[in-house]
């Protein structure tokens, strides 16, 4: 084994040498305004196997290229006008790539390259965008920043980004043509072979415009060839089923509108993972931001621990269409599969906006499993009491807390990738922040998720507060974590009721990874430290304050554009002698890592999921 380390070792230098030794000044591929801005490399034959050799190290130092690619817009009726742009960053990665750029049916999964000399190829032709069909011209990894490659000046739509694309004007929706596209970049190795960044953009030609208001009484279906747009609260009442087919695109008009699943409806949101439901803002893309809306919220049956059994949506009148809570553990709301909700979080009362999917009283027999939560102006996720499980949960930019359990709920939850980016609350924590609820008292069902593989990061700001903050009398058992850039310290266990939970087993925190500072001077105003610690690496035997390795490395901005959480080779997170291996309830897996994503499961950077930063 130490041989095999050194001779890598020895390759990579000789790549890492080799890419300096390249003239990065030499000329364009071509000198016209389609390519001047990037630059041509001109390889040997042995050039060319030692780049594609750099390239392939590459996949186990993380040092690869960022890449995303965006439309203007989601969905485009006839005559509007399509626009597309990339950012792209190098990431450390210096070795020449093949540039490919394709449009793809999500349907019928047809690809059609796109070529400087040839426009888009006939299917079932291939060429990087520079070089001849079946050939492809290595260029260095430019660095661009919401760079259009399609676009047009003048248009005099609110859509457009009023830029002349590099290689194309803007395009329109042929007529009576609805359909779900996706355009695609790759950045591969010299050889065209290997990909070591990809992001697509997916949107959907439509007919027609559909506003949304009022209450939905009976039930509905909403269609991939249209788009839908929320005006205020909506509400989807008993015994009403709202399906949305997948690739449908919801927008929300106001910034008070909110899709509400009363109890007793219930929501079938089925996606797939190449043809996502999105709810997101009606701005273009790049003039985004939280707060453009409100999001989607779900009212069950399961029950909560507020006295009488019926509690209230926080911020909101004590009346019928906003209460949750009952008796029925295994009541069910439908269906959340491959959803994105984007851009939300409007604020209903100070300091109480609306969370990125808020899940009151949900019980088991609600499915809700691949769901995006990006830029939302609270917590990504937030479950007030309930049973539901959940997995596979991404959040990116919220403002408050990853994950977020109060009024006591029980259910499993599996599989979390949380990124802070920016938009940072000062109390807002990355990974969970825990309660029995607001008072602290023992009232019962005690709040007690069952949470394994949970990965969150952060990128450093100003503002921000914990990893983990368990308080209020919370219980739960929490395995398999990964916590690192937290501002303050990696975990807190707040007080007197918590710590009591934790002594009696009732609250487990453990085989987890907590990478950051557990000093006095990482619990600001606080004098929980010590109790912190003990409870950390005292009371549970199994956590570490280790670098877990992860191949975004130390998270920045640029990164959070293609965000890869997953173990490289070595990391600690991949030692199956601190892996725990949950209970056999029919929803947790076991699985041989800790954290979000793990090798042969990377599920956040499937396509499905979206990255934008505006």
């Amino acid at each position: 084994m130490r041989r095999i380390s050194v001779l890598i070792l020895v390759t990579f230098l000789a790549t890492q040498a080799f890419a300096a030794r390249i003239d990065r000044g030499v000329a364009p591929v071509e000198r016209d305004a389609a390519t001047r801005w990037v630059k041509r490399a001109p390889l040997s034959a042995v050039a060319m196997q030692q780049a594609v050799a750099h390239a392939q190290l590459a996949e186990t130092s993380g040092a690869r290229p960022v890449v995303l690619v965006e439309t203007n817009y989601y969905t485009y009726l006839a005559g509007e006008p399509l626009e597309l742009r990339v950012t792209i960053d190098p990431n450390g990665f210096d070795s020449p790539v093949t540039m490919y750029l394709y449009r793809e049916n999500r349907v019928t999964g047809e690809r059609r390259y796109h070529n400087i000399a040839g426009g888009l190829l006939p299917a079932g032709e291939q060429a990087d965008l520079f070089g001849a069909v079946g050939s492809g011209v290595p260029v260095f990894v430019p660095t661009l920043n919401d760079f259009v490659l399609f676009g047009s000046t003048g248009t005099g739509s609110d859509l457009s980004w009023g830029v002349a694309g590099a290689i194309g004007a803007a395009t329109t929706v042929p007529a009576g043509q609805p359909g779900l596209h996706q355009w695609v970049m790759e950045l591969r190795d010299a050889a065209g072979k290997r990909v070591l960044a990809r992001s697509n953009a997916m949107y959907s030609y439509i007919t027609q415009t559909v506003q949304v208001s009022g209450t939905i009484t009976s039930s509905t279906t909403w269609t991939a060839d249209k788009r839908y747009v929320l005006n205020d609260f909506v509400g989807v009442a008993e015994p009403a089923v709202l399906t949305i087919e997948p690739g449908t695109v919801i927008y929300g008009g106001d910034t008070k509108a909110t899709l509400f699943i009363r109890r007793g409806a219930k929501i079938m949101a089925d996606g797939t993972a190449r043809r996502p439901i999105v709810f997101t803002s009606t701005q273009r893309v790049g003039s985004r931001a939280q707060q453009d809306w409100g999001s989607l919220v779900i009212f069950g049956r399961a029950p909560i621990n507020v006295a009488g059994g019926q509690g209230f949506m926080e911020g909101l009148p004590s009346q019928p269409e906003f209460a949750y809570g009952g008796n029925n553990p295994a009541d069910n709301s439908g269906i959340i599969r491959y959803v994105r909700l984007e851009f939300g979080g409007f604020l209903i009362a100070q300091n109480q906006e609306i969370n990125g999917l808020t899940l009151c009283a949900v019980g088991t027999g609600t499915v809700v499993d691949y769901v995006q939560v990006l830029h939302n102006a609270d917590d990504a996720f937030e479950f007030f009491g309930g049973t539901v499980n959940a997995s596979h949960l991404l959040g990116v930019a919220y403002a408050d807390d990853g994950i977020d359990t109060d009024l006591g709920y029980v259910g499993s939850i599996q599989f979390v990738a949380l990124i802070k980016r920016g938009n940072d609350e000062g109390d807002g924590n990355i990974l969970v922040e825990s309660d029995n609820n607001g008072q602290g008292t023992d009232a019962t069902p005690l709040t007690s998720p069952l949470v394994y593989n949970v990965t969150g990061v952060r990128i450093p700001s100003a503002n921000g507060n914990y990893g983990v903050v368990l308080r209020r009398n919370t219980a739960g058992k929490f395995y398999n974590m990964i916590s690192q850039g937290s501002k303050n310290a990696p975990l807190n266990l707040r007080d007197a009721s918590t710590t009591a939970n934790a002594n009696s087993g009732a609250l487990v925190f453990d085989h987890s990874i907590l990478f950051g500072d557990f000093s006095d001077a990482a619990f600001p105003s606080r004098t929980d430290g010590g109790q912190s610690r003990t409870f950390a690496f005292t009371t549970n035997k199994n956590n570490r304050n280790v670098d877990p390795q992860l191949a975004i490395g130390a998270a920045t901005h640029v990164k959070t554009l293609m965000p890869d959480l997953e173990p490289l080779a070595g990391s600690p997170a991949l030692d199956a002698d601190f892996v725990a291996v949950p209970p056999d309830n029919g929803f947790l897996q076991a699985v041989g890592y800790q954290g979000a994503v793990g090798p042969g499961n990377n599920w956040i950077l499937t396509g499905w999921a979206n990255f934008s930063d505006n």
